[in-house]
């Protein structure tokens, strides 16, 4: 049942004022009488709302003050007054007698006529598909005056858990919280709001596809969570989520459609601060493509322009370039939009990886591939390096099981300068190039291994040739492709320690494939693989692959 206070979000009493009563508004309101006579109580149904100019009280309003008394019993859900007609203004006695009675007057504006009040009023009550959408409506212009106003999402969305009176949170498309209503300040809240997250990291496809959710509570005993999923879509690639808790229970009328239409202003908020982020990473993006390009060489213009983007002075600096592998490239490169959406995923994961480590950084794009520059003022020693390599294959991981992207990795060598930077992007771009040759994809190479194979260089290519042709007999110049599978097989078998859990997980083939394309190598090559001494050769013989491959085509 509604309720007076309901009322107010109708364009008739928009400009309505609560003259006495307000601790009335809890009122219930089924039906709407229009009356001037004084003794309307008798015609008066239950929970009603009396309309009137006051007509009968012209000559001695402090009468009103009997008629309140007569129909405050019946229920009577209150008064709406039309002033300035018969009576200027409601007399003191009555203001008391109402507010001590929690009866709402309300005063109807002059410029509308109490029938069309009525007709409002009573279309609204009688219509439930109605008052939901003028409560829509009502939400819409509230949220929207308070985008407007400059409200931050934080403030909107726990403006949203007040009106339905039910936690709500909004996840961004890695699910990670965005913001958050006041429920989720209690602590058993918040380990609900860590299990429902939990949930949704593992499966974040299937919950952008069901707008009804049912969860195990962690609690044993506890019924299922409930929630309602409203998808908030923006520029990226994913939609946020509005996660509505316990949707069964909204109190009417708080339907789909209200909350439709606040996630609609949720939407063009995060559009807003997407649009300045996208200008911020286009500025970034032409002034780091430029340093790296070697347009810009003066320390002290490098320093001031790139202090707007956290460029600090003094400090050590490494570059690490980050590639979409082959099966997504080519749909990339066809798409500027697409590769921003995949732009926003990818550095707000390697984010929250890379500042794990302590590091500053700072992320940019170039061309189609993205660079992280880290920034630190240690030493760039084996354990620091160790580090960033289990993050990025940590990242890598995460990144293909969550998004389904697979991702490679070119890391340079660390420089002492600013000037010096493009030195660092260079040796990550070819670390990346030589690791794309051995590993084609989902792999982390580092600079080292490119002067590896600058020493390998300096020995006459005859001999070079021999030694490798001897080494990888037949494999030499694969002719098929179940060759080239046992060239890959072999590559990464090697790299990871002879581990074939870990060789079937990056090659994603099973464990006994692996051990097949093993023992098919070994009858190939008549030796063992595992062998430290045949290990190095055949590590030495494939780093000299990208030199011979045209000869056996």
């Amino acid at each position: 049942m509604k309720k007076v206070e309901d009322l107010f979000i109708l364009d008739v009493f928009h400009d309505a004022k609560i003259i006495a009563g307000h601790s009335g508004l809890n009122r219930y309101v089924e039906s709407i009488e229009i009356s001037e006579t004084p003794d309307v109580r008798d015609y008066m149904s239950a929970n009603s709302l009396l309309l009137t100019t006051g007509y009968a009280f012209k000559d001695n309003p402090k009468e009103l003050c009997q008629l309140i008394s007569n129909i405050h019993d019946l229920p009577c859900a209150g008064i709406g007054i039309k002033l300035r007609r018969f009576i200027d203004e409601v007399p003191q006695e009555v203001v008391d007698l109402a507010n001590s009675l929690n009866f709402p007057i309300i005063q109807i504006p002059v410029s509308l006529t109490l029938g069309k009040v009525g007709h409002q009023l009573l279309g609204f009550l009688w219509d439930n598909k109605t008052e939901e959408l003028y409560y829509a409506l009502h939400v819409h212009k509230r949220f929207t005056n308070m985008m407007m106003k400059g409200y931050t999402i934080k403030a909107l969305i726990v403006n949203i858990g007040l009106l339905l009176k039910s936690p709500v949170l909004l996840i961004n498309p890695l699910g990670e919280v965005t913001a958050s209503s006041d429920h989720f300040k209690r602590e058993n809240m918040k380990l609900l709001q860590e299990h429902v997250l939990a949930a949704f990291k593992q499966n974040m496809d299937y919950y952008r596809s069901h707008n009804r959710i049912s969860i195990i509570h962690p609690v044993e005993g506890q019924p299922p969570i409930k929630l309602r999923v409203f998808p908030v879509k923006t520029m990226r690639l994913f939609p946020y989520l509005l996660i509505v808790f316990n949707p069964d229970e909204l109190r009417y009328p708080s339907s789909q459609l209200a909350i439709e239409q606040a996630s609609t202003v949720i939407s063009a908020t995060l559009l807003k601060h997407e649009a300045i982020q996208q200008n911020n990473r286009m500025l970034k993006n032409n002034f780091f493509g430029s340093l790296v390009d070697g347009k810009i060489t003066s320390k002290q213009e490098i320093i001031h322009r790139g202090n707007q983007f956290n460029l600090l002075d003094n400090n050590r600096y490494l570059s690490i370039l980050c590639k979409i592998d082959d099966h997504t490239q080519n749909f990339l490169q066809q798409s500027d939009e697409v590769l921003n959406q995949i732009y926003d995923l990818i550095s707000d994961y390697l984010k929250k990886t890379v500042t794990k480590l302590g590091i500053q950084n700072i992320f940019f794009m170039k061309d189609t591939h993205f660079v992280i520059l880290l920034q630190f003022s240690s030493s760039f020693d084996d354990t620091l390096k160790d580090s960033i390599r289990t993050s990025l294959e940590e990242f890598q991981q995460e990144a293909f099981d969550r998004l389904k992207i697979s991702l490679s990795f070119g890391i340079g060598n660390y420089v002492n300068e600013v000037t010096s930077i493009p030195v660092s992007y260079t040796e990550a771009l070819e670390a990346w190039e030589n690791g794309f040759n051995l590993y084609q994809r989902k792999f982390v190479n580092l600079y080292e291994t490119k002067k590896i194979q600058e020493l390998i260089r300096l020995i006459p290519t005859v001999q070079l040739q021999k030694f490798y042709e001897n080494t990888l007999r037949s494999l030499a110049y694969p002719k098929t492709k179940d060759e080239e599978d046992l060239i890959k097989t072999m590559v990464v078998f090697l790299d990871n320690h002879c581990e074939i859990a870990i060789t079937s997980k990056k090659l994603y083939v099973h464990r006994n494939t692996v051990k097949y394309r093993i023992a098919k190598c070994e009858e190939i090559l008549n030796y063992s693989v595992n062998d430290p001494k045949n290990s190095l050769h055949l590590r030495m013989a494939l780093l000299m692959r990208s030199m011979f491959q045209t000869i056996g085509g």
